[in-house]
């Protein structure tokens, strides 16, 4: 159990982060205005300030439980936190050229540019400066995060790492493999290695920029691997990884990469293995927030968004071979938990 003095410190670090990057967050609402004018809020439901706190109170609460079962270490970096915090000026900056580019449906700025790439990956999703093709969009990515999710975004991943972290208690995780399928800047294999540091990971996104940001994030950290390459043609072995996650990659995949990448995911996974899926809530998920998804698309470019919200992920992957364990929702975040069916035994073995 943590002490008191810890939970005073949690509770004040948690409440600076969210006045913090909240603060961002009204900044860039406020230079795109006229997008969030232009919806009919009468035709959506949105989430009341007080539901929204409220949420937020539950989530961090189910944040500190985790820590204090051992489930990973308390959050409360205060040096990583100011060090992430420095992004703020280049985030304010970029706001007007991200403002000016929503304005004139500027999402197509890189189409030609990313040569080897999939088409559906060249486009400047959020109408981010770049897409996710330069150094400089690595540089800001998580902060652009934490400010659309008033920071809360680092305690909806560390939700996700709790099925995995119950999975590796009955395993060695010095023999055992997780594999991050969009692991972007390594954000999260990085919480993942202070939680697990004789854990074998892989990072693996498409964005060679991105990589290069993960590979400074984890120079400190030993078996890491890192694979520049698409989730749809993993240069995996198959039935080569124990676990596997994903986290805000599958709502910008069209459906038909979509359902290539859950076979792949099932592909490289051992019998029995684990994967956990975290995503954003789909429509009926939580009814209030419903409004939010509905304009989510059109306010950040979003193209393929609409049919995530809407698509059956359990169906998706049971046709892939991995059973639906159980789900949860952490604030605006779901997660899916996923087990590899193991295979059957032969009638030989059984008799």
């Amino acid at each position: 159990m943590a002490s008191r003095a810890e939970r005073l410190a949690y509770a004040g670090v948690q409440a600076a982060r969210v006045a913090f990057y909240g603060a961002h967050y009204l900044v860039a609402r406020m230079a795109a205005r006229d997008a969030f004018s232009a919806i009919d809020i009468t035709r959506h439901e949105f989430p009341t300030l007080h539901e929204t706190l409220t949420a937020m109170r539950v989530l961090f609460a189910k944040d500190l439980a985790n820590a204090e079962a051992g489930l990973y270490p308390l959050p409360l970096d205060i040096v990583d936190e100011m060090r992430r915090a420095r992004a703020s000026l280049y985030y304010l900056q970029d706001i007007p050229r991200v403002a000016a580019r929503r304005k004139r449906r500027g999402y197509d700025d890189i189409a030609a540019h990313g040569d080897g790439l999939p088409r559906y990956y060249r486009q400047n999703f959020h109408f981010q400066t770049d897409g996710y093709l330069s150094g400089e969009s690595a540089r800001l990515y998580d902060f652009q995060v934490e400010a659309l999710f008033a920071g809360t975004a680092d305690a909806m991943r560390r939700r996700a790492f709790v099925p995995l972290a119950h999975f590796l208690r009955s395993r060695n995780p010095a023999r055992a493999t997780l594999l991050d399928v969009g692991a972007g800047t390594g954000r999260f294999l990085a919480f993942v290695k202070q939680a697990q540091p004789r854990l074998k990971v892989a990072a693996l996104d498409l964005s060679a920029p991105y990589l290069d940001r993960a590979r400074r994030l984890l120079s400190a950290h030993r078996n890491v691997r890192y694979l520049n390459a698409p989730a749809e043609a993993m240069p995996l072995a198959s039935v080569s990884v124990d676990a596997a996650i994903s986290i805000y990659l599958f709502h910008e995949l069209p459906p038909h990469v979509r359902i290539a990448v859950a076979r792949e995911i099932a592909r490289v996974l051992k019998p029995g293995g684990l994967f956990v899926l975290a995503d954003t809530i789909q429509y009926g998920d939580v009814p209030h927030c419903d409004g939010l998804i509905a304009t989510f698309p059109d306010l950040l470019h979003e193209p393929y968004y609409e049919s995530f919200a809407r698509s059956d992920l359990g169906e998706l992957f049971d046709a892939a071979g991995l059973m639906l364990a159980g789900t949860d929702i952490a604030y605006l975040t779901k997660i899916w938990v996923f087990e590899k069916k193991r295979r059957a035994r032969s009638r030989k073995a059984m008799q």
